[in-house]
């Protein structure tokens, strides 16, 4: 980021010893010239305003005020001699921000000018972060009735009365992790900060360190000028933080670290910055598996779990279907500009009935796709790049001979889903008697009730749910 300064100083030996000093700062900055005054409204960051005698004061006043009305935030750097008379009374009267004696030291000069330029950098970047996150996101945007989406909504208000606590969010791909952790922003006394987003698994880590933390000029070979990170930048916001799984131990260190004590350094610096920030974090992986495989640290875990938040599949909330796809036909037909359009019933039955592998997101591309390029008055079957094929989440067993043959989804399942699916379908086919569902699998009832805790599966929830005829 480039910031302007203009320089006003009547002392040739001095204006050009400022402009010296501008070759020294952190941040790339550009001299605007008096011509460049003329020429409609230029952008000026910071005024350098140089006296020299009492003499020099109405003239520059009379300049200062037409950059003002040009460049009403430019901040003012007042450069005096120590004897000039009622200084304090001069620096009031000239508005400004802070001031240098002359004769004008380097070292001082760019330490002044870094700091304002470092300030307003960060301003900058907060204030484009603020601007980009004000959604308004709020609970009603989140569509759906059923009872495992209003469960977690509910649990969304109560979480969002906690301006501090850290936040997990588990789902698949597609559920809409990122719509849920900026309800919680906005319901929060943090709505009027920053919501700041950033996939850790889109960047390189030796990248993201230095995103999330920032860097000093120097820190590293490219690093030429000052950055603020993505944390520093969510002051008194929201960072969340999706993909965490992806970050390597280093940064997971390094963010317990700032987890525990609300401090952080940018690489190769040596002050500790204090930031007032709530951190979600989300991951479509079983994290407790990460924990357990140490691809994740224990400790982070811990400290990041602090309230748990799933987000059900779109599969598991089949009565929302409806209400989000006729949502988002009228938000295509109205970009789209194609008023006319609707479903057909075997459409609607086709949606109920898709499994959605890629979820709330992978509905809307759909809709998006037929919306666009559908001819008809109506959206038929051949206009949607889906057919009803088998929940890729259900497994499938036989017995041929004396082999016992599983037949597992295309992309794979974890031996913890398949021991749940195998749990669930012996509970429902004896009608959620955990003692005849044990006996038929081989274990103690205790033990089935240590996998029934771990999975956390309800027996007569799962038989009310119909999920197979209850026998």
């Amino acid at each position: 980021m480039e910031f302007a300064i203009h320089i006003i100083e009547s002392s040739d030996f001095e204006r050009q010893n400022i402009r010296d000093f501008t070759k020294k700062l952190a941040h790339p900055v550009r001299i605007v010239e008096p011509p460049e005054l003329d020429k409609g409204r230029p952008t000026i960051d910071i005024v350098i305003l140089g006296l020299s005698t009492d003499e020099d004061v109405e003239p520059a006043r009379a300049q200062l005020s037409r950059i003002r009305s040009l460049c009403p935030t430019a901040q003012i750097v007042l450069c005096t001699p120590s004897d000039t008379e009622a200084l304090d009374s001069t620096i009031m009267s000239f508005g400004a921000r802070s001031f240098l004696l002359k004769p004008i030291e380097e070292k001082t000069f760019v330490t002044l000018l870094n700091k304002m330029l470092s300030q307003m950098h960060r301003r900058k970047q907060r204030e484009k972060y603020v601007k980009g996150s004000r959604k308004t996101s709020r609970i009603s945007d989140v569509i759906g009735k059923s009872e495992a989406i209003r469960h977690v909504l509910a649990l969304v208000e109560r979480v969002a009365k906690s301006p501090s606590t850290s936040v997990l969010l588990l789902g698949e791909s597609g559920t809409g992790k990122s719509l849920f952790a900026q309800t919680v922003h906005e319901q929060s006394d943090r709505a009027s900060g920053p919501f700041i987003e950033i996939n850790c698994a889109a960047m390189p880590s030796n990248l993201l360190e230095s995103e999330l933390f920032g860097y000093e000029p120097g820190a590293f070979t490219d690093a030429k000028a000052q950055k603020i990170g993505l944390i520093e930048l969510a002051d008194r916001g929201t960072l969340l933080l999706d993909e965490i799984t992806e970050t390597d131990t280093q940064t997971q260190a390094k963010l317990l670290k700032f987890l525990d004590s609300k401090k952080l350094r940018r690489l190769g610096g040596d002050q500790e910055i204090t930031v007032d920030v709530r951190i979600i974090a989300a991951t479509n992986r079983d994290l407790r598996e990460e924990v357990k495989e140490k691809r994740f640290r224990d400790d982070l875990f811990y400290r990041l779990n602090v309230v748990e938040i799933r987000i059900p599949p779109l599969r598991d909330r089949k009565e929302d279907i409806d209400m989000i796809a006729t949502y988002y036909l009228g938000y295509y037909k109205k970009k789209f500009r194609k008023p006319y359009l609707h479903f057909t019933p075997d459409v609607q039955a086709l949606l109920r009935d898709y499994p959605w592998p890629g979820n709330v997101r992978e509905l809307i591309n759909v809709i998006e796709r037929a919306v666009l390029l559908g001819k008809d008055a109506t959206i038929k079957k051949v206009d949607l790049p889906i057919e009803k094929k088998p929940d890729p989440h259900v497994i499938s067993f036989s017995t041929q001979y004396d082999d016992f043959v599983v037949n597992l989804p295309p992309g794979g399942i974890s031996l913890d889903m398949i021991e749940k699916k195998v749990i669930e379908a012996t509970l429902v086919q004896t009608g959620g008697n955990v003692l005849k569902a044990s006996r038929l699998l081989g274990m103690s009832r205790g033990a089935l009730r240590y996998k029934l805790a771990k999975h956390k599966i309800e027996p007569q929830t799962l038989v009310r749910k119909k999920l197979v005829p209850a026998t």
